[in-house]
Protein backbone atom coordinates (compact mmCIF):
# COMPACT_ATOMS: atom_id res chain seq x y z
CA UNK A 1 0.00 0.00 0.00
CA UNK A 2 2.79 2.35 0.77
CA UNK A 3 5.97 3.10 -1.61
CA UNK A 4 9.16 4.93 -1.18
CA UNK A 5 10.60 6.46 -3.63
CA UNK A 6 14.00 8.82 -4.05
CA UNK A 7 13.79 12.17 -5.83
CA UNK A 8 16.86 13.89 -5.91
CA UNK A 9 17.97 14.38 -2.50
CA UNK A 10 14.52 13.70 -0.65
CA UNK A 11 12.70 10.86 0.06
CA UNK A 12 9.12 10.64 -1.62
CA UNK A 13 6.40 8.43 0.39
CA UNK A 14 3.13 8.07 -0.83
CA UNK A 15 -0.15 5.55 0.51
CA UNK A 16 -2.91 4.66 -1.23
CA UNK A 17 -6.20 2.73 -1.16
CA UNK A 18 -7.83 1.39 -3.64
CA UNK A 19 -11.33 -0.05 -4.19
CA UNK A 20 -12.54 -1.49 -7.38
CA UNK A 21 -9.64 -0.02 -9.28
CA UNK A 22 -10.84 3.46 -8.04
CA UNK A 23 -8.24 5.50 -5.64
CA UNK A 24 -10.62 6.46 -2.78
CA UNK A 25 -7.35 7.52 -0.51
CA UNK A 26 -3.54 8.78 -1.56
CA UNK A 27 -1.31 10.88 0.58
CA UNK A 28 2.25 11.94 0.07
CA UNK A 29 5.01 13.42 1.61
CA UNK A 30 8.82 13.84 1.32
CA UNK A 31 11.52 13.39 4.00
CA UNK A 32 15.23 13.87 4.61
CA UNK A 33 16.38 10.11 4.61
CA UNK A 34 14.21 7.11 3.85
CA UNK A 35 13.73 5.86 7.63
CA UNK A 36 12.26 9.10 8.19
CA UNK A 37 9.47 8.39 4.78
CA UNK A 38 8.94 5.17 6.10
CA UNK A 39 8.19 5.18 9.51
CA UNK A 40 6.04 7.85 7.98
CA UNK A 41 4.21 5.59 5.77
CA UNK A 42 3.74 2.77 8.62
CA UNK A 43 2.26 5.15 11.21
CA UNK A 44 -0.40 6.48 8.41
CA UNK A 45 -1.07 2.40 7.47
CA UNK A 46 -1.60 1.57 10.91
CA UNK A 47 -4.01 4.80 12.05
CA UNK A 48 -5.90 3.64 8.18
CA UNK A 49 -6.02 0.12 9.43
CA UNK A 50 -7.77 0.83 12.75
CA UNK A 51 -9.90 4.08 11.69
CA UNK A 52 -10.25 3.75 8.13
CA UNK A 53 -9.70 6.34 5.54
CA UNK A 54 -9.94 9.66 6.90
CA UNK A 55 -10.89 11.57 3.99
CA UNK A 56 -13.01 10.07 1.21
CA UNK A 57 -10.39 11.36 -2.37
CA UNK A 58 -7.46 12.26 -2.99
CA UNK A 59 -6.20 16.12 -3.00
CA UNK A 60 -5.44 17.51 -6.35
CA UNK A 61 -1.60 17.73 -5.65
CA UNK A 62 -1.88 14.28 -4.65
CA UNK A 63 -3.12 13.89 -8.48
CA UNK A 64 -0.32 15.67 -9.94
CA UNK A 65 2.51 13.56 -8.09
CA UNK A 66 0.40 10.11 -8.79
CA UNK A 67 0.98 11.07 -12.67
CA UNK A 68 4.19 12.49 -12.15
CA UNK A 69 4.85 9.04 -11.40
CA UNK A 70 2.96 7.65 -14.30
CA UNK A 71 5.08 9.84 -16.56
CA UNK A 72 7.90 8.58 -15.10
CA UNK A 73 7.49 4.98 -15.75
CA UNK A 74 7.03 5.80 -19.31
CA UNK A 75 10.22 7.90 -19.73
CA UNK A 76 12.84 9.66 -18.18
CA UNK A 77 12.03 13.46 -17.07
CA UNK A 78 14.39 16.14 -16.45
CA UNK A 79 15.16 17.46 -13.01
CA UNK A 80 12.94 20.70 -14.08
CA UNK A 81 10.06 19.04 -15.38
CA UNK A 82 9.79 17.12 -11.71
CA UNK A 83 10.74 20.43 -10.02
CA UNK A 84 7.79 21.88 -11.63
CA UNK A 85 5.19 19.10 -10.94
CA UNK A 86 6.08 19.26 -6.93
CA UNK A 87 5.78 23.12 -6.96
CA UNK A 88 2.35 22.66 -8.32
CA UNK A 89 1.38 19.76 -6.43
CA UNK A 90 2.35 21.69 -3.20
CA UNK A 91 0.17 24.45 -4.28
CA UNK A 92 -2.90 22.23 -4.58
CA UNK A 93 -2.60 19.87 -1.69
CA UNK A 94 -5.07 21.60 0.50
CA UNK A 95 -8.18 21.20 -1.97
CA UNK A 96 -9.64 17.93 -3.02
CA UNK A 97 -9.88 16.84 -6.64
CA UNK A 98 -13.84 17.16 -6.62
CA UNK A 99 -13.76 20.50 -5.00
CA UNK A 100 -11.20 22.15 -7.67
CA UNK A 101 -13.04 25.37 -9.06
CA UNK A 102 -11.92 27.58 -11.73
CA UNK A 103 -11.46 30.45 -8.80
CA UNK A 104 -9.03 28.08 -7.23
CA UNK A 105 -6.87 28.11 -10.46
CA UNK A 106 -7.42 31.86 -10.32
CA UNK A 107 -6.33 32.42 -7.17
CA UNK A 108 -2.97 30.16 -8.29
CA UNK A 109 -1.99 32.66 -11.15
CA UNK A 110 -2.64 35.59 -9.08
CA UNK A 111 -0.26 34.62 -6.42
CA UNK A 112 2.25 33.64 -8.93
CA UNK A 113 1.86 36.79 -10.35
CA UNK A 114 2.78 38.44 -7.49
CA UNK A 115 5.31 36.72 -6.38
CA UNK A 116 7.43 38.01 -9.88
CA UNK A 117 6.27 34.88 -12.53
CA UNK A 118 5.50 35.92 -16.21
CA UNK A 119 2.64 35.21 -18.70
CA UNK A 120 4.52 31.95 -19.47
CA UNK A 121 6.17 30.55 -16.50
CA UNK A 122 2.49 30.39 -15.03
CA UNK A 123 1.12 28.54 -18.24
CA UNK A 124 4.26 26.18 -17.52
CA UNK A 125 3.33 25.81 -14.11
CA UNK A 126 -0.47 25.23 -14.78
CA UNK A 127 0.54 22.50 -17.49
CA UNK A 128 1.40 19.45 -14.84
CA UNK A 129 -2.65 20.09 -13.49
CA UNK A 130 -4.00 20.25 -16.38
CA UNK A 131 -2.19 17.07 -17.94
CA UNK A 132 -3.38 15.49 -14.61
CA UNK A 133 -6.80 16.13 -14.31
CA UNK A 134 -7.18 15.26 -18.64
CA UNK A 135 -5.40 11.66 -17.54
CA UNK A 136 -7.25 10.91 -14.26
CA UNK A 137 -9.71 8.91 -16.26
CA UNK A 138 -7.34 6.58 -18.57
CA UNK A 139 -4.50 6.70 -16.60
CA UNK A 140 -5.14 6.05 -12.54
CA UNK A 141 -9.22 5.24 -13.26
CA UNK A 142 -10.05 8.56 -11.18
CA UNK A 143 -13.10 10.73 -12.87
CA UNK A 144 -12.35 13.67 -12.70
CA UNK A 145 -14.34 17.00 -14.11
CA UNK A 146 -11.62 18.80 -16.42
CA UNK A 147 -14.18 21.75 -17.15
CA UNK A 148 -13.14 24.29 -14.00
CA UNK A 149 -9.32 23.67 -15.43
CA UNK A 150 -10.24 23.87 -19.19
CA UNK A 151 -12.48 27.20 -18.07
CA UNK A 152 -9.86 28.92 -15.95
CA UNK A 153 -6.94 29.08 -18.29
CA UNK A 154 -9.24 29.56 -21.24
CA UNK A 155 -10.43 32.68 -19.89
CA UNK A 156 -6.98 34.00 -18.06
CA UNK A 157 -5.57 33.00 -22.02
CA UNK A 158 -7.78 35.41 -23.32
CA UNK A 159 -6.84 38.21 -20.94
CA UNK A 160 -3.37 38.04 -20.96
CA UNK A 161 -2.42 36.70 -17.78
CA UNK A 162 -1.11 33.12 -19.06
CA UNK A 163 0.54 33.12 -22.75
CA UNK A 164 3.37 30.59 -24.51
CA UNK A 165 6.54 32.17 -24.16
CA UNK A 166 7.48 34.22 -27.62
CA UNK A 167 11.15 32.47 -28.64
CA UNK A 168 13.22 35.31 -29.99
CA UNK A 169 15.14 34.25 -32.89
CA UNK A 170 19.11 35.31 -31.84
CA UNK A 171 21.93 34.46 -34.61
CA UNK A 172 25.68 34.12 -33.72
CA UNK A 173 27.42 36.61 -35.77
CA UNK A 174 30.97 36.69 -37.40
CA UNK A 175 32.63 38.25 -34.66
CA UNK A 176 31.23 36.28 -31.51
CA UNK A 177 32.19 33.05 -33.72
CA UNK A 178 35.31 33.96 -33.94
CA UNK A 179 35.47 34.90 -31.01
CA UNK A 180 33.61 31.41 -29.48
CA UNK A 181 36.17 29.07 -31.44
CA UNK A 182 39.57 31.25 -29.99
CA UNK A 183 38.39 30.07 -26.95
CA UNK A 184 37.45 26.69 -27.19
CA UNK A 185 40.74 26.33 -29.11
CA UNK A 186 42.80 27.87 -26.16
CA UNK A 187 40.56 25.34 -23.50
CA UNK A 188 40.92 22.32 -25.81
CA UNK A 189 44.99 23.12 -24.53
CA UNK A 190 44.25 22.25 -21.16
CA UNK A 191 44.96 18.69 -20.24
CA UNK A 192 41.82 18.20 -18.08
CA UNK A 193 39.25 19.77 -21.05
CA UNK A 194 37.28 16.65 -22.04
CA UNK A 195 34.72 17.99 -24.32
CA UNK A 196 35.82 19.58 -27.69
CA UNK A 197 33.34 22.05 -28.03
CA UNK A 198 35.39 23.55 -31.46
CA UNK A 199 34.09 20.15 -33.02
CA UNK A 200 30.80 20.47 -31.05
CA UNK A 201 30.40 24.05 -31.97
CA UNK A 202 30.88 23.24 -35.96
CA UNK A 203 28.01 20.06 -35.77
CA UNK A 204 25.85 22.00 -34.06
CA UNK A 205 26.00 24.92 -36.97
CA UNK A 206 26.11 22.26 -39.66
CA UNK A 207 23.98 19.94 -38.27
CA UNK A 208 21.61 22.44 -36.49
CA UNK A 209 19.96 19.74 -33.85
CA UNK A 210 18.92 20.28 -30.12
CA UNK A 211 21.64 19.62 -27.74
CA UNK A 212 20.54 16.02 -26.20
CA UNK A 213 20.05 15.08 -30.40
CA UNK A 214 23.51 16.11 -30.56
CA UNK A 215 24.79 13.45 -27.75
CA UNK A 216 22.34 10.86 -28.72
CA UNK A 217 24.30 10.60 -31.96
CA UNK A 218 25.78 7.19 -32.50
CA UNK A 219 28.52 6.10 -34.77
CA UNK A 220 26.28 2.67 -35.64
CA UNK A 221 23.50 5.41 -36.89
CA UNK A 222 25.69 6.68 -39.72
CA UNK A 223 25.05 5.92 -43.16
CA UNK A 224 27.94 6.72 -45.29
CA UNK A 225 26.47 5.79 -48.68
CA UNK A 226 23.79 8.05 -48.49
CA UNK A 227 25.55 10.42 -46.04
CA UNK A 228 22.76 10.08 -43.43
CA UNK A 229 21.88 10.13 -39.74
CA UNK A 230 19.22 8.23 -37.58
CA UNK A 231 18.55 10.69 -34.89
CA UNK A 232 16.88 8.68 -31.87
CA UNK A 233 13.83 9.81 -29.64
CA UNK A 234 13.43 13.00 -31.27
CA UNK A 235 11.78 15.71 -29.55
CA UNK A 236 7.94 16.09 -30.86
CA UNK A 237 4.34 17.41 -29.50
CA UNK A 238 2.97 13.63 -28.95
CA UNK A 239 5.08 11.09 -29.50
CA UNK A 240 7.51 11.17 -26.36
CA UNK A 241 9.64 7.82 -27.03
CA UNK A 242 10.52 6.22 -30.15
CA UNK A 243 10.58 9.06 -32.72
CA UNK A 244 13.42 8.23 -35.04
CA UNK A 245 14.38 10.26 -37.96
CA UNK A 246 16.89 9.76 -40.95
CA UNK A 247 18.68 12.86 -41.46
CA UNK A 248 20.33 13.98 -44.29
CA UNK A 249 24.46 15.47 -43.57
CA UNK A 250 25.16 18.10 -45.59
CA UNK A 251 28.24 19.81 -46.47
CA UNK A 252 30.16 20.57 -43.13
CA UNK A 253 27.92 17.84 -41.02
CA UNK A 254 29.49 14.94 -42.93
CA UNK A 255 33.02 16.11 -43.44
CA UNK A 256 33.40 16.82 -39.87
CA UNK A 257 33.18 13.03 -38.77
CA UNK A 258 36.19 12.52 -40.47
CA UNK A 259 37.95 15.20 -37.69
CA UNK A 260 35.78 13.70 -34.87
CA UNK A 261 37.71 10.75 -32.86
CA UNK A 262 35.98 7.74 -32.47
CA UNK A 263 35.57 7.32 -28.40
CA UNK A 264 33.09 4.72 -28.15
CA UNK A 265 29.50 4.40 -28.71
CA UNK A 266 28.36 8.06 -29.19
CA UNK A 267 29.64 10.43 -31.48
CA UNK A 268 29.69 13.10 -28.85
CA UNK A 269 30.06 11.24 -25.97
CA UNK A 270 29.74 13.61 -23.28
CA UNK A 271 26.23 14.74 -20.94
CA UNK A 272 24.11 17.02 -22.66
CA UNK A 273 24.27 19.45 -19.41
CA UNK A 274 28.16 19.55 -19.54
CA UNK A 275 28.16 20.25 -22.98
CA UNK A 276 26.34 23.31 -22.57
CA UNK A 277 27.96 24.17 -19.63
CA UNK A 278 30.95 24.28 -21.18
CA UNK A 279 29.25 26.34 -23.87
CA UNK A 280 28.52 29.05 -21.27
CA UNK A 281 31.47 29.10 -19.62
CA UNK A 282 33.24 29.82 -22.79
CA UNK A 283 30.66 32.95 -23.43
CA UNK A 284 30.82 34.06 -20.21
CA UNK A 285 34.66 34.88 -20.06
CA UNK A 286 34.26 36.31 -23.98
CA UNK A 287 31.87 38.38 -22.47
CA UNK A 288 33.74 39.51 -19.69
CA UNK A 289 36.79 40.17 -21.64
CA UNK A 290 35.61 42.41 -24.44
CA UNK A 291 32.70 41.39 -25.80
CA UNK A 292 29.93 42.02 -23.78
CA UNK A 293 27.23 41.86 -26.08
CA UNK A 294 27.69 37.22 -26.45
CA UNK A 295 26.38 37.07 -22.75
CA UNK A 296 22.63 36.81 -24.06
CA UNK A 297 24.18 33.97 -26.37
CA UNK A 298 22.52 30.59 -25.64
CA UNK A 299 23.62 27.52 -27.15
CA UNK A 300 19.95 26.60 -28.60
CA UNK A 301 20.77 29.86 -30.94
CA UNK A 302 23.18 27.78 -32.86
CA UNK A 303 20.03 25.61 -33.98
CA UNK A 304 18.73 29.34 -35.00
CA UNK A 305 21.78 30.20 -36.39
CA UNK A 306 22.29 26.76 -38.54
CA UNK A 307 18.92 26.66 -39.72
CA UNK A 308 18.98 30.57 -41.05
CA UNK A 309 22.03 29.55 -43.05
CA UNK A 310 19.99 26.20 -44.35
CA UNK A 311 17.57 29.11 -45.70
CA UNK A 312 20.39 31.70 -46.86
CA UNK A 313 22.15 28.47 -48.93
CA UNK A 314 18.77 28.33 -50.72
CA UNK A 315 17.23 25.49 -49.60
CA UNK A 316 12.94 25.37 -49.45
CA UNK A 317 11.35 24.84 -45.79
CA UNK A 318 10.72 21.57 -46.61
CA UNK A 319 14.30 20.54 -47.06
CA UNK A 320 15.16 22.69 -44.25
CA UNK A 321 12.68 20.45 -41.94
CA UNK A 322 14.12 17.50 -43.18
CA UNK A 323 17.82 18.79 -41.31
CA UNK A 324 16.26 20.29 -38.76
CA UNK A 325 13.68 17.72 -37.82
CA UNK A 326 10.48 20.28 -37.43
CA UNK A 327 7.27 18.29 -38.03
CA UNK A 328 4.83 21.61 -38.41
CA UNK A 329 6.33 24.11 -41.31
CA UNK A 330 4.88 26.93 -39.83
CA UNK A 331 6.97 26.84 -37.35
CA UNK A 332 10.38 26.88 -40.09
CA UNK A 333 9.06 30.95 -41.13
CA UNK A 334 10.40 32.32 -38.25
CA UNK A 335 14.24 31.49 -39.34
CA UNK A 336 13.54 32.81 -42.85
CA UNK A 337 15.47 35.89 -42.36
CA UNK A 338 16.47 36.30 -46.21
CA UNK A 339 17.07 39.70 -47.88
CA UNK A 340 15.59 41.03 -51.02
CA UNK A 341 19.26 40.43 -52.61
CA UNK A 342 19.08 36.29 -51.05
CA UNK A 343 15.51 36.17 -53.27
CA UNK A 344 17.49 37.93 -56.49
CA UNK A 345 20.56 35.54 -56.20
CA UNK A 346 17.99 32.23 -55.72
CA UNK A 347 16.12 33.33 -58.45
CA UNK A 348 19.11 33.86 -60.56
CA UNK A 349 20.31 30.24 -59.73
CA UNK A 350 16.85 28.74 -60.60
CA UNK A 351 16.70 30.15 -64.22
CA UNK A 352 20.82 28.87 -64.63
Amino acid sequence: MASIQQRGDVFFAQVRIKKAGVIVFSESKSFATKAMAKSWAERLEEKIRKEGPSRPSMSVGDLIREHLAYQQKLRPLGRSTIHNHETTARAFDKIGIHELTAKDITDFVLRRKAEGAGPSTILSNLSPLSSSVHAAPYAHGIQVDPSPVDLAIKKLKSAGAISKSREVIRLVNDAEESALLAEFERRNLHHQTEINMVLVYKMAIALPRRAGELTRLRWADVDYTRKTVLIRDVKHPSKKMGNDQVVPLLGEAFDLLEKIPKLGEFIFPYNTNSMTAAFERARDRIAVTGLPQIADLRFHDLRHTGITQLFWAGLKIEEVSQVSGHSNWAQLKRYTHISPEDVHRRWESLKG
